[in-house]
């Protein structure tokens, strides 16, 4: 088989699960073509599911519209390895968090956190308690599927209790960098001066928080953990027990006008992480008082590093690595500083709230 086979293969399976989902591909339809039409559909589903949004297949878009595929009912849900994932489950979550059982983000993966929660709502509904998703189960929760629609669901996940930081300094985070789904695309000199930059500020920010008693630590380099990539960093935060995770990514565009700063945070179908909003906004406001860098606002986003992790988590791209003057920026020494702080005096802040 030829590249240019693989990659019609390829795009055939796109087209077919675009289209399975409603999106429009134009007069072609399928046809194994990466045309216009399809990379607009494709750059339709990323705005609706909230990723970034480029047009390209990366890894995080293709587990998304795999994902997107199953419909709660489709196929018996419990827990097992590796875990079930999908728009089926991710229904699940988001049902059993509005009836108050699951406390945590709708990820679309059936962990136990998701077995625990079922678990409960059938002993709650005295039915048959297996944690199994089927049958009886399935049946109770689409009666109250009125009551689950009319109600919004929010805050999650929960942050534990921060009076706890007062006496003990017992709160505890984790700073995040690595390879981004951006890097695709943004060149190997460009990923290496990520690199580079966003390890120099996630240590500046760790040494800050060490030194007024909050326990830090960072997801690359620790000793068990070395790995750059997202699914190995996210299991090595996971296993942290950490209070909050900031995870540090340089933007990028092909426009290399495109500059300034932004903070994301979890939001799902029909919930956010308040705390992540709250945490994202005051990192933001901080990130552009003591830069001066153009304000790119704060945005709800449904990536990985935020819907996967089990606790509070945002995302911070303070400056566009492409952009020649903000990278001019953050070379310095003094600029990685200055973002470092910002972070720090952000939680700090949140913290005395």
């Amino acid at each position: 088989m030829t590249k240019t086979d693989y990659k019609n293969i390829k795009t055939l399976e796109v087209q077919r699960r675009l289209k399975l989902l409603g999106y429009d591909l134009g007069n072609t339809e399928i046809d194994g073509i990466m045309g216009q039409c399809t990379i607009n559909a494709i750059k339709r589903f990323q705005q609706d599911r909230n990723l970034l949004v480029t047009g390209s297949i990366d890894a995080e878009t293709w587990q998304e519209m795999v994902d997107a595929g199953y419909r709660i009912g489709d196929r018996l849900l419990y827990l097992k390895n590796p875990p079930f994932r999908g728009d089926d489950v991710k229904t699940l979550q988001l049902w059993l968090k509005t009836l108050g059982f699951y406390k945590y983000n709708e990820n679309g993966i059936f962990c136990l956190k998701t077995h625990n929660a079922l678990k409960e709502f059938q002993e709650n509904m005295k039915i048959g308690a297996d944690s199994i998703l089927g049958g009886e189960t399935l049946k109770h929760l689409k009666s109250l599927k009125r009551i689950i629609e009319s109600h919004s669901s929010s805050n999650y996940p929960f942050i534990k209790d921060l009076s706890k930081f007062k006496n003990t300094g017992d709160f505890k985070v984790i700073i995040d960098y690595g390879e981004n789904i951006n890097d695709t695309v943004s060149g190997i000199n460009y990923f290496k001066d990520k690199l580079y930059i966003c390890r120099s500020i996630a240590g500046y920010c760790r040494d800050i928080l060490a030194a007024t008693g909050v326990e830090a630590q960072v997801t690359v380099g620790e000793d068990d953990n070395m790995s750059l990539f997202l699914k190995d960093r996210i299991s090595f935060a996971n296993r942290s027990n950490a209070d909050i995770l900031v995870s540090l990514n340089l933007a990028y565009c092909i426009d290399k006008d495109a500059n300034g700063s932004s903070c994301f945070y979890f939001k799902g179908a029909k919930s956010c992480s308040i705390t992540g909003r709250m945490i994202a906004n005051m990192i933001q406001d901080n990130l552009v008082k003591e830069t001066g860098l153009l304000d790119c606002r704060v945005h709800g986003a449904n990536y990985a590093i935020l819907k996967e992790t089990v606790m509070t988590a945002v995302l911070v791209e303070p400056a566009f690595i492409s952009n020649s003057i903000d990278k001019d920026k953050i070379n310095s020494t003094a600029f990685q500083m200055k973002i470092s702080g910002a972070i720090a005096s952000a939680i700090f802040g949140f913290l005395k709230e």
